[in-house]
């Protein structure tokens, strides 16, 4: 398994393999660095050497055969005034490991055939099958780029890519330091600094798993607006472990309170309790329309807009997604 800055060299030295497999629970770390494969082409090339798929618009078993058969078209195809293609998969775990639709037959299942058809010859290769063949022996000037949330690693075309391919962790902080790194620089986008003993604390609540800590610092963030320096208070006050809902009632108002780590509490309560997203959406709509203030009001409820299209459009998780309105609404 490689790691995220041998990779970062292979792009910047143009000398990358035929197939990357990138993995980890850090969805924005996958996308950032898939990307980054663009800068193999030269800017003004791109458009015709890079492309770019999504396997979650594929929703059944024929769009996956489609998706498939494009996907190995445009890889065989020749660079164009280019030593290479570029064809990244996003969301590839919907292709390499789909989860089987209620409405799909048996026949529509892409499984691999083997034996001759009648008549003695050998039974026409499925979409899958195909896709193997290619993981095994790849076009040497296409490098195809799979980004993928968690696998199904007991799948043939899974344990392939693995073999094959050059697997890259896009998760996983090594140590305490690494992650400390990590947190005061993206910090400093935001023009803050933090404690070290906020640091400590974080850490011992989210690990070293970057998936967990990019969430709680977006949080942080938010609720530190105005401020200059992310404390040790701030972290025990919106980074807080999982606890029942006080009722009905309660998120609307610790919102209508400003109570940011009351509201977080019942946001984890109520998603751990499986209330979908959209009954709490709903409920922070109606907690906003009573807020003071004019202005409070107009961009609260644009905030909730916000939230509720990008739940919708699957721009991150809805845990984080809602843990966010909730400190913007309960911003000082």
């Amino acid at each position: 398994m490689s790691s995220v800055l041998e990779i970062r060299k292979q792009i910047k030295s143009g000398k990358t393999g035929p197939l990357y497999l990138l993995e980890g629970d850090d969805l924005q770390s996958r996308h950032d660095l898939a990307i980054e494969f663009a800068n193999i082409v030269d800017e003004g090339l791109q458009a015709f050497n890079v492309q770019s798929f999504y396997a979650n618009e594929a929703t059944n078993a024929a769009g996956r055969d489609q998706l498939i058969g494009s996907l190995l078209s445009n890889a065989r195809t020749l660079p164009m005034m280019a030593p290479r293609r570029v064809i990244v998969v996003h969301e590839a775990d919907r292709l390499l490991a789909p989860k089987r639709a209620k409405d799909e037959d048996e026949a529509d299942v892409t499984q691999p055939t083997s034996g001759k058809a009648s008549g003695g010859k050998r039974a026409a290769s499925t979409p899958a099958e195909e896709l193997e063949a290619y993981i095994e022996k790849p076009e040497p000037m296409t490098t195809m780029v799979f980004v993928s949330g968690p696998l199904d690693a007991n799948r043939r075309v899974v344990k392939l890519l693995r073999k094959h391919a050059d697997v890259v962790d896009c998760g996983t902080l090594h140590d305490p330091r690494e992650a400390a790194m990590w947190i005061t620089k993206r910090l400093e986008k935001d023009e803050l600094t933090i404690d070290p003993k906020a640091i400590s604390l974080l850490l011992s609540t989210t690990g070293l798993t970057l998936g967990r800590i990019r969430p709680e610092i977006e949080k942080l963030i938010l609720y530190a607006a105005g401020e200059s320096t992310i404390t040790a208070a701030h972290v025990k006050e919106v980074v807080i472990p999982q606890e029942e809902s006080e009722g009905t009632f309660a998120l609307m108002d610790a919102v209508q309170n400003a109570n940011a780590a009351r509201a977080l509490r019942e946001v984890s309560a109520l998603i751990d309790g499986e209330v979908q997203p959209p009954v709490i959406l709903g409920q922070l709509r109606a907690a906003t329309i009573r807020l003071r203030g004019d202005a409070r009001v107009k961009n609260g409820l644009e905030a909730v807009f916000r939230t509720d299209m990008a739940i919708k459009s699957s721009s991150g998780t809805p845990r984080h997604l809602l843990e966010c309105l909730v400190v913007e609404l309960c911003a000082r």
